[in-house]
């Protein structure tokens, strides 16, 4: 039985509403020509599905949750007249590039924050069909059973994803590709997924031993850190302090989390 099924019907309602709007992207990238299209045309098609998608996403939960506040990556803040202090956060598509590419590999993320808390956090892969959620205290789960990170204690025996920065040739973007290469070096294996947000969820499911990740979207911080921490894991910023939050973030379990900041120092 899952967890979370008979406790949390707002998650319930929620997951189905991402659900729906997963399906709805999918039939859209099927639809679309890729091959055929310009840049230009592609670029539109991406930023129509985002908008649309984010619309949509809102739109029913309203229809559930009519006094609550929305922020959208995409569409910005709704705040109500007489806010609850329930707030929804929503990146409607998350992996940008490898739905550009066609690559299965992107997500719906919603986190839903009380009284600036995250309390349930959704991400989902419409592609694959897996759903991850999390309600704090009460654990995570992908597609309805039980999740925890896995406890390995050994870098050299590690599986790491990671996240490389974009090609500017600045000081930090070095920094950065400096310290991947030589947590590279260290570790078994290094996967980059191209979505911060499945990550995260694939750590949290121990199919990665951990995760090394900068300039995070902020919906997904929140929602892959609760979906993360739920499944015993810990969460820092590159330094290993507690600043994860700004966007830079190391997560494994705390057995490996010491090993995986050295060796990439």
């Amino acid at each position: 039985m899952s967890v979370l099924d008979p406790m949390q019907p707002m998650v319930n309602l929620a997951l189905r509403v991402l659900r729906e709007a997963g399906e709805e992207l999918v039939h859209a990238v099927e639809r679309f020509d890729f091959e055929r299209a310009s840049d230009q045309e592609i670029s539109k098609f991406i930023a129509d599905c985002a908008i649309g998608t984010e619309k949509q996403i809102i739109f029913k939960l309203r229809k559930h949750f009519p006094d609550d506040s929305f922020q959208g990556r995409e569409t910005g803040r709704q705040e109500r007249e007489k806010p609850t202090g329930t707030v929804w956060l929503i990146n409607p598509l998350e992996g940008h590039e490898n739905f550009r590419s066609g690559l299965p590999l992107f997500s719906l993320v919603l986190a839903c924050q009380v009284n600036d808390k995250t309390e349930h956090a959704i991400i989902v892969n419409p592609m694959s069909g897996q759903e991850f959620t999390a309600t704090r205290g009460r654990g995570a789960e992908m597609s309805g059973r039980r999740i925890r990170t896995n406890d390995k204690t050994k870098i050299s025996q590690s599986v790491i994803g990671v996240k490389f920065p974009g090609i500017a040739d600045n000081d930090r973007n070095q920094r950065i590709r400096m310290r991947i290469s030589n947590l590279a070096g260290e570790t078994r294996l290094i996967r980059a997924l191209g979505d911060d947000a499945l990550s995260l969820a694939h750590l949290a499911a121990g199919h990665l031993d951990a995760v090394w990740l900068s300039d995070v979207d902020s919906t997904v911080i929140q929602a892959g850190a609760l979906i993360a921490k739920e499944a015993g894991c810990l969460i820092t910023d590159l330094s290993g302090g507690s600043l994860y939050e700004e966007g830079d973030m190391i997560a494994s379990n705390p057995k490996l989390l010491k090993n995986v900041i050295k060796s990439s120092m």
